[in-house]
């Protein structure tokens, strides 16, 4: 069968594309048993352009109008709509629209300009070949943190309207630690104990039972019915470059590993503007965190940009700040527990 394009790896980056290049001849090449793997992708929803929007409707499994933030200085509902994404039904979607172009517990040894050579000896070719591999493949240069997350989705009821993004009113330890809320559905909700840390050890048994505690605390009960877990590296002094997509490729933020808003824009042709300079911001700001900033008081530091406007904190995680926008980020006085000579270090 003679193809136009080959798509390797079958994350959201991977998956994404080839549901955006569907109407072609294509062969999506994925190591394990299902697309996407185990996870739940959230997103801002308002500054998707059209055809981003159009390609993640099918796949959206919850939405809100607003989201809500907490700091021990501050409660706040910001107004502004988010909504998740889950690797099921990525996988069952793309199953459905894909069809036997899905080629999945298939290994990857070696690609070429037009040609992926599999482990059982076959050789796929094509005028162009994405490789979209995820983190394992593609490990950071330099320095890095982490952002380090169990999550565990309950099955039963509960009163919640809208999204906790971050609730920062627990005990700061293993570098910034805040819980974050989804409450997918009237009988189901999904709450995470998230880390931002210089470590990447994460005792998951340890993490998940705080989490569970965590939410019997706020009334939340019921059976634990889905885990998921992850250990991501972040950059602080530079991004992973080249002629990959996806994580390998640097497609992601460096701030928060948020990947979904890049990966749709990639895969329907509409990157943000001035990416790199972009993500060389948001590398200022890692190294203003991690390096300037003790632990203990990093909250702070969260807690004071979530004071600025709802559209202006959308475009950032979105990775569409505008120069006004940074200027309004990085001015003012530091929050305490900001080093003023580590962060001019930082600057410079």
């Amino acid at each position: 069968m003679e193809l136009d394009c080959i798509v390797v790896g079958g994350g959201l980056h991977g998956t994404l594309l080839a549901l955006a290049l569907r109407d072609r001849r294509i062969a999506l090449v994925e190591t394990g048993a299902s697309l996407g793997g185990n996870h739940l992708w959230s997103f801002h929803t308002g500054g998707l352009p059209a055809e981003a929007a159009a390609l993640l409707e099918p796949l959206i499994v919850a939405r809100w109008p607003a989201y809500r933030v907490a700091f021990p200085d501050r409660v706040r509902i910001v107004d502004e709509p988010y909504a998740s994404v889950s690797s099921q039904r990525l996988d069952h979607f793309a199953r459905q629209e894909l069809g036997p172009a899905v080629m999945l517990r298939t290994k990857v040894i070696r690609i070429d300009a037009r040609r992926v050579e599999l482990d059982d000896g076959r050789v796929l070719e094509a005028p162009q070949i994405f490789d979209c591999r995820g983190p394992e493949s593609f490990p950071l240069r330099g320095a890095h943190a982490f952002q380090k997350f169990c999550g565990i989705e309950l099955e039963g009821t509960h009163s919640l309207k809208l999204p906790t993004l971050m609730d920062a009113r627990v005990e700061q330890r293993d570098g910034f630690r805040f819980f974050y809320v989804l409450p997918l559905a009237p009988g189901r909700v999904l709450v995470e104990d998230t880390r931002f840390s210089e470590t990447a050890a994460l005792d998951i048994k340890a993490v998940e039972e705080d989490a569970l505690a965590w939410a019997r605390s706020q009334g939340l009960k019921g059976e634990v019915v889905r885990r998921e877990s992850g250990v991501l590296p972040l950059p602080i002094d530079v991004m992973p470059r080249g002629d990959r997509l996806g994580y390998g490729g640097g497609l992601f933020h460096p701030v928060t590993g948020y990947s979904l808003p890049l990966a749709v824009r990639i895969a329907t042709g509409r990157p943000p503007r001035a990416l790199e300079d972009q993500q060389r911001f948001a590398l200022l700001l890692n190294r203003l965190l991690y390096r300037a900033t003790a632990p203990e008081h990093r909250w702070r530091v969260l807690s004071r940009f979530h004071a600025l406007p709802g559209p202006l904190i959308r475009r950032f995680h979105d990775l569409e700040t505008t120069r006004a926008d940074r200027l309004r980020i990085l001015c003012g006085r530091p929050p305490r527990g900001v080093s003023l000579r580590r962060a001019l270090e930082a600057l410079a």
